[in-house]
């Protein structure tokens, strides 16, 4: 849990209403009251590792992190929109995940409860999805879930498919800096043009061995190879 404490209470909140619960629903899911919780989001609490596994637990892992920066980045309007996305993605409809880049938001409240159709379902898209987005999407999802097999999946589909490599490699310096969407890109084609470097270093460092999610792990490991000769000793 070594990034709990860099999570504020704003953060938690948002993650929370993305995934359309009620203060009293996580109150209720976490066992803690929601009158503190309500203390926690609003900065009067303090923001404990103990209090983001709560809220792991209950909303999916990663729905604190910052999103990508991404004009067309789409996210949740809200738990009917929610309920919408999960029941398409069980039926076979890729929905959202193939009208454009999605939030880790979205990302982090889908995976936690999928059926095995919709899982599998993700596995195909991210090989065989028609577009590049849509496969980049299912990697991201399978990157949240547990298990050897989604694990596998992407790492196949990074190490095999350049173009969807490139956005989530964009997707990992995006989220992780904040910076634009076209120096996401170019980092992502050559970290040397990284305007901070050593500063995405150590962002990716902490991705590196973070057990949570496959996909970021594997482009963390993928940039900071290529990053070490220019950051020398």
């Amino acid at each position: 849990m070594s990034q709990a404490l860099e999570v504020d209470g704003g953060r938690l909140r948002a993650a929370r209403k993305y995934a359309g619960y009620s203060l009293t629903r996580l109150a209720q899911a976490t066992n803690y009251s929601k009158s503190y919780l309500g203390l926690v989001e609003t900065g009067i609490n303090p923001v404990t590792h103990e209090v983001v596994a709560a809220y792991e637990r209950a909303l999916g892992v990663g729905v604190y992190r910052p999103d990508i920066n991404h004009p067309r980045l789409i996210k949740i309007e809200g738990p009917e929109h929610l309920r919408h996305i999960k029941e398409a993605v069980e039926a076979g409809d890729p929905d959202i995940f193939a009208q454009g880049p999605t939030s880790s938001s979205i990302d982090a409240a889908v995976a936690p409860n999928l059926g095995p159709a919709a899982i599998e379902n993700f596995r195909q898209w991210a090989v065989r999805g028609e577009t590049s987005t849509l496969r980049a999407n299912a990697v991201s999802i399978l990157g949240f879930l547990p298990g050897r097999a989604n694990a596998d999946v992407v790492v196949n589909v990074l190490d095999s498919d350049a173009v969807v490599r490139r956005l989530c490699l964009a997707s990992e310096v995006s989220r992780l800096t904040q910076w634009g969407w076209d120096v996401a890109l170019q980092v992502a084609d050559d970290p040397a043009t990284a305007p901070e470097p050593r500063r995405l270093a150590v962002k990716l460092a902490k991705e590196a061995i973070d057990p949570k999610d496959t996909e970021s792990r594997w482009c963390a490991g993928y940039l900071l190879q290529r990053l070490a000769p220019i950051l020398g000793d």
